[in-house]
Parts: C-alpha cells; sequence; structure tokens
C-alpha cells in the first residue's frame, strides 16, 4: 500500500507494515503493555489476531502497539505526529497520520471493526475525552484509556469508557518497590498491602527445593511460578528446585515479600 499524500483531502497519511526494529524507551513500559495485551481485554474476551486500534503513539501507545502486534493482533495505529506514524508502520498492520479525535477519519480507517481500542494519548485531555466519546458511538465494545490522573480518569469512566489505565501512577508504584527491596525486578500491586514480585533467586537458595523455601517463608508467601531461561514453569512443585539464574514469582503481603528477600540476602552473606 503506497502511503495517501493528498491532506488537502483530509484523508488520512498512511504506512503500511515494514522491517521490525526495538527502541529500548519503548521497552521500559513493556510490563504494562503486556497486561493490557492478555486475551481479555475490558470484559471484552478478543483472540489472537482480532484487531485493535491505537489513538496515540508516545512511548506507552508505541509500546503497546508493538507489543500487541507481537502478541498477534492486527494492530492500527494512529497519531498526527508524521515520525511516530512512520517509526509504527515498522511494526503495525496499518499506522495512520491523523486526528485521532475526528470521527470521520476513523469511520475512514474502518475503526469501528476494531474488537478493542485504547486511547493511548493522555497528555491532550479534550483529545483523549473526545476520543473515547467518538470510540462508543462508533460501536466498540471495549474502549481502554489512558488517564493522568484521578479526576481525568473518572471522566472517562462517566462517558463509557470501559477500562482506565494509569501508566505513570503504576510504573510509580513498581520503582518505589524496587528501591525498597533493590533486589525486586518487577513489582504488580494486588492492594494497598499485597502484590506479586519477580525477583533473582538468590545464590543461597540455589538447589534447595520449594519445600525448604517455604519453610524460610512461611505460609504467608506463595511462589506462583519459575523463570528458568525462556521457559516458564507455572505452580512449581514442593520438590522443585531451584536452579542458577532461576527468577522467582511471588505473591504476597509486601512485608512477607521483603522479608524472605531480605533473608536470602543476609544468608548469602552469612
Amino acid at each position: 500500500m503506497l502511503p495517501f499524500t493528498n491532506r488537502a483531502a483530509a484523508r488520512p497519511q498512511r504506512w503500511p507494515k515494514r522491517g521490525r526494529g526495538r527502541d529500548s524507551r519503548q521497552e521500559q513500559l513493556g510490563s504494562l503493555a503486556q497486561a493490557i495485551g492478555n486475551t481479555e481485554m475490558g470484559n471484552v474476551r478478543v483472540g489472537m489476531g482480532d484487531r485493535i486500534t491505537v489513538i496515540g503513539l508516545g512511548r506507552f501507545g508505541r509500546s503497546v502497539a508493538r507489543t500487541l502486534h507481537e502478541l498477534g493482533y492486527e494492530v492500527t495505529a494512529i497519531d498526527q505526529d508524521e515520525r511516530r506514524v512512520e517509526e509504527a508502520s515498522e511494526f503495525v498492520e496499518l499506522a495512520a497520520q491523523g486526528d485521532g479525535a475526528d470521527e470521520d477519519l476513523l469511520r475512514s480507517l474502518q475503526v469501528d471493526r476494531s474488537a478493542v481500542a485504547i486511547v493511548a494519548q493522555g497528555s491532550n485531555l479534550e483529545k483523549s475525552i473526545l476520543s473515547t466519546l467518538i470510540l462508543k458511538r462508533l460501536g466498540i465494545k471495549s474502549v481502554i484509556a489512558k488517564a493522568n490522573n484521578e479526576l481525568h480518569g473518572e471522566v472517562l469512566r462517566r462517558i463509557g469508557a470501559d477500562r482506565i489505565i494509569f501508566p505513570e501512577r503504576d510504573a510509580g508504584v513498581r520503582l518505589a518497590h524496587t528501591l525498597a527491596v533493590p533486589r525486586i525486578d518487577d513489582y504488580i500491586s494486588l492492594s494497598p498491602t499485597s502484590g506479586v514480585a519477580k525477583f533473582a533467586a538468590p545464590p543461597h537458595f540455589q538447589g534447595r527445593t520449594l519445600s525448604d523455601v517455604y519453610a524460610v517463608c512461611g505460609a504467608n508467601l506463595s511462589v506462583l511460578a519459575i523463570k528458568r531461561g525462556q521457559h516458564l514453569i507455572t505452580t512449581p512443585s514442593y520438590s522443585e528446585r531451584i536452579q542458577r539464574g532461576d527468577d522467582l514469582i511471588v505473591a504476597g503481603p509486601d512485608a512477607a515479600i521483603e522479608a524472605f528477600v531480605e533473608t536470602g540476602a543476609v544468608e548469602d552473606k552469612a
């Protein structure tokens, strides 16, 4: 497909998919994008190959679009910035330059055929709200919108957004936990006092079974999975031995997670 160049006719500038590259800045938001890329979005179940529209190609929107593409979805990406659109054309099915709050543009791109639409532009509140409103008016069953703060999120809910996300706030929570316990690589909050954490298995635990590990951490903590290279061991058995290079994914109260990680660090130094 050749790009449209007749902007006077208010047609979107489009770029077909090209080669693939990787921007390290996008990887910083990869975890959040991966969470959005689950098979269930805003109570609408979607499958591989379904069409998803992403409006706004800042760092967050670009990371979401790329991750969704890598997960097997057909992605349409829209932004007013020509450079961002051209970069996105390297990995999405269709990248279009234009205003994501322009209903005629969205109809011309057949956005109404999307299973899910993601409004990733949060800095321009007016555009964010208008895009969300128009997407719901087009009949899209699930609209996920990025919000900068609680008030912005409340407005988006009131006009019909099915799911609100707060990337900056969530990233801040994760960063705070990784600073409090430097050995924690990633963290997802489940409640004000509990969550899921991922960290490298302390050397002291290597060669030990999970039964031995539970003897250290007690019943307040659960090892959900072990990441071993490219392989993920889900619901590992008590007899599973921790190996060098393993990452542990655990869930429980924050205090128990921190005590468990610190216990391993203390025993390593002993």
